[in-house]
C-alpha cells in the first residue's frame, strides 16, 4: 500500500512539474506555445474593429439603453425617466414591435438586461451621482413576457465597499450599467467616472435585500456601460472613454469559475462616438455573433448595431494541443514580395493560412481543402507596407503563429 501510494504522489508531482503556465492564445503578442495552463498575462495587438449599421432606432428609443434576445425576440428598454416598458424590436430593421408595460415599477435608471433560462433581469441601479440608496433589480418570468403579462418581483441590495453616500455627479466610482447572469449568480461590472475602471460584484439572483459583494476590478480605459456572457463563456464589456469619445469593447475569456479578469483580456477599439453614438446596450444572439445598442448622442441618431468575435475567439489551447512550432519554417523573414513555406510534416486535412497585423486585421488569407501538404509552399505578397505581420497556419488539430517582417 505504501508502494502504490508513493507511486501516486511522485505522478501527481510529475504531472504539477509538467505543467507550465503562460499566455496560450496565438493571437497575442507572448504567445507561449509550451504553455499548457493559461495565467491570463496575455498581451495584445491594438486592434480596431467596425460594429455594422443595422437601422436607426424609432424616437421612442432614443435612450435605449439595455437588451436581451430570447424567444426568438430582441428586447430593450429607455434609460432613466423613460417609461416602466420593455420593448421588442426588429432584428433587421429596428421597427418597433411590442410594447409591454411593468406594474409596480418606476424606471428610476434603467441601465441593462440579463437573463437566464427562466428569468429576465431588469437593472435599475443607474446611479451618475453615487448616492442611491434604492438600489434595485426587477426579476421577471420569461414565458409571462413571450405570454405578454409580467410579475415583477425585486432584488434590493448595496455594495459591499461603499460607505460614502455624498452626491458626486458624473464624479463617483460607484455608477453601474452593466451586468449578466453566470454560474447561479448576477455579476456586476460598475462604472468609474474618477479612475476608469470597472469593479466586479456578485449577488444572488434571487428577491429580496442583499449585499453586493467587491471581486476583483479592472483598468478598462474608460466607462462600462452594459455587459453581456456568451453560453461558452465568453464575456464581453461595452462602453466608452467620456474624455476622448472612444467607444470599445473588452473581451474576457478563458477563466476559470466566475474569476472574468484571470483570463484573457482583450480590448476591441470601435473608433469615435460621432461614428457609432453613444452605445449602451450589447447582447449575444450566439457565442460569436450579437447585436449593440446606442442611444442618441448629441445630433447622432440612436442606432441598432451588429458585432461579431469569431476572429479574436479561436481556440486558445488549440496551438499547444498538436501542431508545434517546428512545424514548418518560414523563409525569407524579412521578406520582400513573397513568403516560402517549407513544411517539416505532413498535413493531411484542410488547413487555412491567415495573414494579419497588429491590430488583427485580416489582409491575406488562403485555404486547401483536404490536400496533402509536404514540401515548400510559395505566397505571393507584393505591396505590403514594412512592418511586424502575423501568419497564422489553422488545421482542424489546432493552430500555430509565426510572426514574419516585411523588410
Amino acid at each position: 500500500m505504501r508502494i502504490l501510494l508513493f507511486f501516486l504522489l511522485s505522478c501527481f508531482a510529475v504531472a504539477k512539474l509538467s505543467a507550465q503556465s503562460g499566455c496560450t492564445d496565438p493571437q497575442a503578442l507572448n504567445f507561449n506555445a509550451m504553455a499548457t495552463e493559461n495565467d491570463g498575462s496575455c498581451t495584445y495587438p491594438s486592434t480596431s474593429f467596425t460594429p455594422q449599421q443595422i437601422a436607426e432606432l424609432p424616437p421612442a428609443l432614443d435612450e435605449c439603453s439595455g437588451l436581451a434576445f430570447f424567444g426568438g425576440r430582441l428586447w430593450t428598454h429607455e434609460d432613466g425617466g423613460g417609461m416602466d416598458q420593455l420593448y421588442v424590436i426588429d432584428t433587421l430593421t429596428g421597427a418597433l414591435q411590442q410594447t409591454l408595460t411593468l406594474p409596480g415599477t418606476n424606471n428610476v435608471d434603467w441601465e441593462d438586461l440579463a437573463e437566464n433560462d427562466e428569468y429576465l433581469y431588469v437593472g435599475d441601479f443607474g446611479n451618475n451621482s453615487g448616492n442611491r440608496t434604492d438600489l434595485k433589480i426587477i426579476r421577471l418570468k420569461k414565458s409571462n413576457l413571450l405570454a405578454g403579462a409580467s410579475s415583477p418581483e425585486l432584488i434590493y441590495f448595496s455594495f459591499s465597499d461603499q460607505t460614502n453616500f455624498t452626491p458626486a455627479p458624473n464624479a463617483n466610482n460607484f455608477d453601474c450599467e452593466a451586468f449578466f447572469f453566470w454560474n447561479d449568480s448576477l455579476h456586476l461590472f460598475s462604472k468609474n467616472w474618477l479612475d476608469f475602471k470597472t469593479r466586479h460584484y456578485v449577488l444572488p439572483a434571487t428577491p429580496g435585500t442583499h449585499v453586493a459583494q467587491l471581486r476583483d476590478s479592472l483598468a478598462v480605459q474608460g466607462q462600462i456601460t452594459a455587459a453581456d456572457i456568451s453560453d461558452d463563456g465568453t464575456a464581453v464589456l461595452l462602453g466608452y472613454n467620456v474624455s476622448t469619445s472612444e467607444t470599445f469593447l473588452w473581451l474576457l475569456f478563458d477563466f476559470a469559475g466566475s474569476d472574468f479578469f484571470g483570463g484573457n483580456k482583450r480590448k476591441i477599439s470601435m473608433g469615435s462616438a460621432l461614428f457609432v453614438s453613444q452605445p449602451e446596450g450589447i447582447v449575444f444572439r450566439n457565442d460569436r455573433y450579437g447585436y449593440i445598442c446606442s442611444e442618441r448622442f448629441s445630433s447622432l441618431p440612436q442606432k441598432l448595431l451588429s458585432f461579431s468575435i469569431g476572429q479574436w475567439m479561436q481556440n486558445p489551447n488549440a496551438a499547444t494541443e498538436v501542431l508545434p512550432d517546428d512545424l514548418l519554417k518560414v523563409s525569407p523573414n524579412p521578406f520582400q514580395d513573397y513568403l516560402l513555406l517549407d513544411f517539416q510534416k505532413m498535413v493531411n486535412n484542410k488547413m487555412e493560412l491567415n495573414l494579419s497585423d497588429l491590430t488583427g486585421k485580416t489582409l491575406k488569407s488562403w485555404s486547401f481543402d483536404h490536400s496533402p501538404v509536404f514540401g515548400s509552399l510559395r505566397l505571393e505578397l507584393p505591396d505590403l507596407p514594412s512592418g511586424v505581420y502575423h501568419l497564422t497556419i489553422r488545421t482542424e488539430n489546432g493552430v500555430v503563429t509565426k510572426p514574419v517582417f516585411r523588410g
